[in-house]
């Protein structure tokens, strides 16, 4: 091997070792890319934004959040991964909805949204989303 061929393959290789690590610590951080990426998704709802923090504060709280969490979602972040695309961000955005009241109020689009707590199917602070439509409110007895 020449020492020119040797020193261009060594440069090279040096610069695919020093790209990931780049990318990954001059990505936005990470909650910020998050709320984001939901404000985006539901541009047609008012949402109010503390909430919408205090959810995604919750939502990577109660999960495990590693180095490779953090390496999927800044993946997400480059690579401009949607819900359409990913099971992982369609849930976050799907389980932000439960976790608000916007399925209290029937899921009207006028009002604000507000967030109540960490939606969790066993302990709930939300009733069921779609209990308006099996009981609907004229044949409740109270």
């Amino acid at each position: 091997m020449k020492r020119r061929t040797f020193f261009i393959l060594a440069g090279i290789s040096t610069g695919l070792l020093i790209l990931p690590p780049a990318l990954y610590i001059s990505a936005p951080p990470l909650r910020k890319f998050v709320v984001q990426m939901i404000q985006k998704e539901l541009h047609y709802l008012k949402l109010e934004p503390n909430g919408l923090e205090k959810y995604v504060d919750d939502f990577f709280n109660s999960s495990i959040n590693d180095m490779l969490v953090n390496l999927r979602w800044k993946t997400f972040y480059y690579l401009r991964i949607g819900p359409n695309q990913s099971a992982q961000v369609y849930d976050l955005i799907k389980y932000y909805l439960l976790s608000t009241d916007f399925f209290i109020y029937k899921t009207d689009e006028s009002r604000t949204i507000n967030y109540l707590g960490l939606y969790n199917p066993y302990k709930s602070p939300i009733p069921n989303p779609y209990s308006f439509q099996i009981y609907p409110p004229e044949s409740q007895s109270e």
